[in-house]
């Protein structure tokens, strides 16, 4: 394949989509000109969800892999036990919708609906949910006591679904 080529062609892709397979459409680019926290600056400008995670391995300070996330089509979020979700539009709304089970099952179904076969080649996050787990989270497996004030009123966990992960 060459640079820039999209992969699956658009005849299979519509094949495939028409069939009701769930699929990853990609590209490759090579740009060492641009570095991740630049690149995330630059796509995910005024992008409410806009996510840059960097993996270290052995405590290298360079990453093994950049992977800048945008345009979730799915946003999951809980406070203690509580889960919620919006999809779609209901995004940009910030309209959400609770989920009927706890955080924990309501997040192993989401992790469980977004799995997707990836093409060969692809790394293993090159779909998925991706997201950050706050401290307060462990209170849900361990009991550690009452919870520190939160002034900031944040979600214990965000998880979205992106349409783009670059």
């Amino acid at each position: 394949m060459s640079q820039g080529a999209a992969s699956p062609s658009p005849d299979d892709f519509a094949r495939d989509w028409s069939e009701g397979r769930a699929q990853v459409v990609f590209r490759r680019l090579i740009d060492d000109l641009e570095t991740p926290v630049s690149a995330c600056l630059k796509l995910g400008r005024g992008e409410p969800y806009a996510f840059l995670f960097e993996s270290v391995e052995g405590g290298a300070w360079r990453g093994r892999y950049s992977i800048l996330t945008l345009a979730p089509d799915l946003v999951w979020r809980c406070r203690g036990d509580k889960a919620e979700v919006a999809r779609g539009d209901d995004i940009a709304a910030d309209r959400f919708t609770a989920e009927p089970d706890g955080a924990v099952a309501s997040m192993k179904r989401l992790v469980d609906d977004a799995r997707i076969p990836l093409p060969e080649g692809l790394p293993p996050m090159a779909a998925g949910v991706f997201g950050v787990f706050g401290y307060d989270l462990v209170r849900l497996f361990e009991p550690i006591g009452a919870a520190n004030p939160d002034p900031l009123d944040l979600p214990d966990a965000v998880l979205t679904r992106p349409s783009i992960v670059a």
